[in-house]
């Protein structure tokens, strides 16, 4: 598969589950980059200077992607799922799985931006969100 995929089965009110998958990108620019939260810098001596967490920087995802109709209620009942089990306190965490740029990759991601939503034609739709991996 090139592109990226998100699933999610949901954990309350039913066990629907939801697969969907992001193909044509609206940008050159890749939808996975790194969180960018370690730093560099000198201390008043000179002395080098490391901040950051102490794990490995998580990846990020900025979808912004032409689907088709279907897929883009698709990706709407998926979220709304996930925000009703995020709300009930459930640990919430969809699948994504990444073959948009060297090695593929699959792991857990949240949202930390909702999708939106813009109309392109009567078949197609481009959906906006945002994931962070946890």
């Amino acid at each position: 598969m090139t592109g990226l995929a998100i699933a999610y089965t949901q954990q309350t009110g039913g066990s629907a589950s939801w697969n969907v998958v992001f193909k044509d990108f609206t940008s050159p620019d890749l939808p996975r980059q790194y969180e960018d939260s370690a730093g560099f810098g000198r201390s008043q001596t000179g002395a080098l200077i490391q901040s950051g967490p102490r794990y490995v920087q998580k990846y990020i995802w900025v979808v912004d992607c032409l689907i088709d109709t279907e897929d883009a209620e698709a990706l709407d009942q998926l979220y709304r799922a996930w925000d009703e089990d995020r709300a009930t306190g459930k640990s919430v965490a969809v699948g994504i799985t990444d073959a948009t740029f060297g090695l593929s990759l699959s792991s857990q991601a949240t949202f930390t931006s909702a999708p939106s939503f813009t109309y392109a034609s009567p078949r197609k739709t481009i959906v906006s969100f945002g994931l962070t991996q946890v």
